[in-house]
């Protein structure tokens, strides 16, 4: 396991930090003040605050300021995050949280309201408590939440350790809801999990970098996978849209005994962010990713791949080749921004082109996505649509006779147990290249040593 690696101008949530003191000591107060624009938004805030026939929100007013600014950059990955939202995920990034230990997930994936329960942990509060897979929220502490998203229903559901938390679900096949006392624990954020395949061949998926113990989290798996025999392995890197930064080096020097790793490229000027330090894993490996395998997933899979220590199987990925710095706001909010590009090994920019894969390999785990929409019924006739005889789903058409039907394929299936993947090589075809495909590697350097 390494602990040393060589790198030139880290960028994460420390050195963003850092760059906010060193902000500061310009006068951005005066340098707006002496843009008209600036004065006009000064005059705008004075003039509803005094004039506005109703009462206003100071809070609503500057945050809509704030978002139309960041709004105007057009950029995607520069983002205004409010303060709840942004205790949670100051939370989530230091590997634990203090909750009930469930996964939750949107009940009505279309419009992403209401929530439900995806996963119980086994050893946890909510399991020891009774939650089931496929319970609906519709109360917390009293709290009607049957409209709240995903995120709210988290916000609300966590809270200290030792404190109690009162959740009202109805439960599929149940008549009545079911209220449940839960006492709230410290839950550890596991993302990586790992099983055995046939052959030594040992299987890792990371399913995010957003975790701070990451890099230790899969030197655990990968040490346990290669006591259990692994001679070879897969990362998973599937569906994973990254994190920080600092993890993504780590893992990535974890394979890598020479070579760059990752260079950054900010306003013209390029410079080396990373290189590899001696030791390293040398099991044949191949990195299996998607069209959504994004960000810190992308630096892993552009350095192995170029540094020639795996062969890349799957999909073309996402494409985000830029990286943001974190700023923490008085008021508890963030701004993330991008501040720089990063480049692969070969300083190549991926920003919108991805990491091609050097072997193809659609993911066809879940069904595409059906969309059906049309016009010309009654108000509030159905429409059934049928695949090949097989429902697929329902919808009343509305006033206007107008009806949309979007039918979401199944959702990702997790293990109750914390670090245990559920793999399907026959009904997986990019699992099963990238099996057929380290098998090989692994016979090729038999056969060469």
């Amino acid at each position: 396991m390494k602990r040393r690696w060589m790198i030139v101008g880290l960028v994460g949530l420390v050195a963003a930090t850092m760059a906010v003191y060193a902000q500061v000591s310009r006068d951005f107060a005066g340098e707006f003040l002496n843009t008209a624009a600036g004065r006009a938004l000064i005059q705008s805030y004075g003039a509803l605050k005094s004039g506005y026939l109703h009462e206003v929100d100071d809070e609503s007013l500057i945050r809509g300021a704030i978002t139309g600014m960041i709004e105007s950059l057009e950029d995607p990955y520069t983002t205004y995050i409010e303060p709840r939202a942004a205790a949670r995920e100051n939370q989530d990034i230091t590997g634990s949280f203090e909750g009930i230990g469930a996964v939750l997930t949107p009940h009505n994936r279309t419009t992403g309201e209401g929530v439900e329960i995806l996963t119980v942990y086994q050893g946890g509060p909510a399991s020891g408590a009774g939650l089931q897979r496929g319970d609906v929220f519709l109360e917390v502490d009293g709290v009607d939440v049957r409209d709240f998203t995903t995120s709210e229903v988290a916000d609300v559901v966590r809270g200290p350790a030792g404190t109690t938390v009162e959740l009202t679900m109805t439960r599929p096949g149940a008549e009545e809801p079911v209220v449940f006392r839960i006492e709230r624990d410290t839950i550890e954020i596991i993302d990586v999990s790992s099983t055995m395949l046939p052959e030594g061949v040992g299987y890792l998926s990371l399913t995010s970098f957003g975790n701070q113990r990451l890099h230790e989290q899969m030197v655990e798996h990968l040490d346990s996978l290669i006591e259990q025999g692994a001679t070879s392995l897969i990362l998973d890197l599937r569906d994973n849209s990254g994190g920080l930064l600092t993890q993504a080096i780590l893992i990535s020097d974890e394979f890598l005994s020479e070579g760059d790793i990752v260079f950054q490229r900010a306003r013209g000027v390029t410079q080396r962010l990373a290189s590899a330090d001696p030791a390293a894993y040398e099991l044949p490996m191949v990195v299996l990713v998607n069209e959504h395998s994004a960000s810190a997933s992308e630096i892993v899979a552009g350095a192995l791949q170029e540094n020639e220590r795996a062969l890349i199987v799957g999909e073309p990925t996402f494409g985000k080749g830029v990286a943001q710095s974190v700023m923490s706001l008085s008021d508890g909010g963030q701004l993330r921004y991008v501040s720089f590009e990063w480049l692969t090994p070969d300083r190549r920019s991926i920003a919108e082109e991805g990491i091609a894969p050097d072997v193809k390999a659609q993911d066809t785990r879940f069904p595409n996505t059906i969309s059906a929409e049309g016009r010309g019924l009654d108000a509030g006739q159905t429409v059934e649509i049928l695949v090949d005889g097989v429902s697929i789903g329902s919808v009343k058409a509305d006033e206007e006779g107008v009806f949309e039907l979007l039918a979401l394929g199944p959702q990702r299936e997790l293990s109750p147990v914390q670090g245990e993947a559920i793999v399907h090589l026959e009904s997986d075809s990019a699992l099963q290249t990238a099996f057929d495909t380290v098998l090989q590697q692994a016979q090729a350097q038999a056969a060469a040593d």
